[in-house]
């Protein structure tokens, strides 16, 4: 099975973001943007998982200390990689010091069922679209012309979820197989 960590959007922020990909779509007609029951905060990508596995692994996320709700709010177009050509549109997003220590104890349990830990920082965000072929440095100032003016759109995190990709030739489907209250 194919896991990852993630915090689900509510409705009012999914929105947000998908009136933003419309804005965005002039600016990178090449990028195939995320369906929009697909957008989704990625805490931590796990990978290929037996079976098993996934019960004790489940144990381990619900033993994640209790942070209680928070909000995480839209902050701007990121573009990734920061240099060279563009590969990714995202949504930039903060949740503050409560976000990175859960990201973090998420690691951290993971780590516990010989899942690999993360070797780059930790960058917050949604993404909205991703280039096959890579987009040329030279549009960034459309795409940031484009997504102005953002308004601002924040959501309480009560919850995050582990959730299963399945890889079809109609792209990624995804299914949340447990949820794991702050609360």
């Amino acid at each position: 099975m194919r896991l990852f960590v993630a915090i689900e959007l509510d409705e009012p922020f999914r929105n947000h973001l998908i009136h933003l990909q419309d804005a965005l779509r002039p600016a990178a007609p090449r990028a195939s943007f995320t369906k929009p029951d697909n957008l989704h905060l990625t805490l931590k990508f796990i990978g290929e998982v037996e079976k098993n596995k996934v019960p004790p692994l489940c144990d381990a996320l619900r033993a994640v200390p209790q942070l209680n709700e928070f909000p995480l709010h839209y902050t701007g177009i990121d573009l990734l990689p920061e240099r060279g050509p563009i590969r990714i549109l995202a949504a930039a997003v903060d949740g503050g010091d409560k976000l990175l220590t859960l990201q973090s104890a998420i690691e951290d349990a993971c780590a516990t069922h010989d899942i690999p830990r993360e070797n780059r920082r930790f960058r917050p965000h949604i993404t909205l679209a991703r280039a096959h072929n890579p987009l040329p440095r030279s549009i960034r100032p459309n795409i940031l012309a484009a997504s102005q003016p953002a308004e601002a759109a924040q959501m309480p995190v009560r919850q995050f979820v582990l959730m299963q990709s399945k890889l079809s030739d109609k792209g990624s489907e995804y299914s949340v197989l447990y949820k794991i209250a702050l609360l």
